[in-house]
């Protein structure tokens, strides 16, 4: 009789203002099934074509719109079929393995200990108070929640552009007065 197992994998996403060491965001996000799916299939095979794993970290502003009572409402996440963020405007690459990712980015894996059924994958990012280009100067300048550098939705993209987690979550500006830095972690457990 052939053994069957399941594979969770349950994404983490933490925001820290790197000059108040304040913890900004820490929200649990969706995972694309069929992409995660297709990425871990492409790793054990070692696939030539596509290297696989988490190459970026991608941020945007469409997951929050205000409807009519002027109310904030959350869009859900994009987990279904081709789907990306909603509005993409900004993203780090964060593989350490490839060029041009800054030395303050990783993707590394821890496992468990003895039985290891679960592994971690540890994404860290800096978005430093200089980037991106054309931000907002200090806090509170921008009134439209839709501006490009008021970030409602994260997530993790493979190298060929595959949307691998989304999350949605309340706004905040990105400005050039403040550094964050992002940990994102994925915990994959076999059981």
């Amino acid at each position: 009789m052939q053994e069957k197992f399941h594979i969770d994998i349950e994404g983490r996403m933490k925001i820290f203002d790197l000059e108040s060491n304040e913890l900004v965001r820490d929200d649990f996000n969706a995972v694309h099934p069929q992409h995660m799916a297709t990425m871990i299939a492409k790793a054990i095979a070692r696939d030539p074509v596509a290297s696989p794993g988490v190459f970026q970290l991608c941020f945007g502003n469409g997951g929050t719109f205000f409807n009519s009572s002027n109310q904030l409402v959350y869009r859900p996440p994009n987990t279904v079929g081709n789907s990306t963020l909603y509005s993409q405007t900004y993203q780090v690459q964060v593989d350490d393995q490839s060029t041009g990712t800054p030395s303050t980015n990783s993707v590394i894996y821890s496992q468990s200990p003895s039985p290891a059924i679960t592994s971690v994958v540890t994404i860290t990012a800096q978005l430093n108070a200089n980037e991106p280009a054309g931000q907002a100067t200090t806090d509170n300048i921008t009134t439209n929640p839709s501006s490009l550098f008021t970030f409602d939705e994260i997530g993790l993209k493979s190298s060929d552009g595959s949307l691998l987690t989304h999350l949605v979550f309340s706004p905040f500006e990105k400005t050039a007065n403040r550094a964050f830095l992002i940990i994102y972690t994925l915990t994959i457990s076999v059981s």
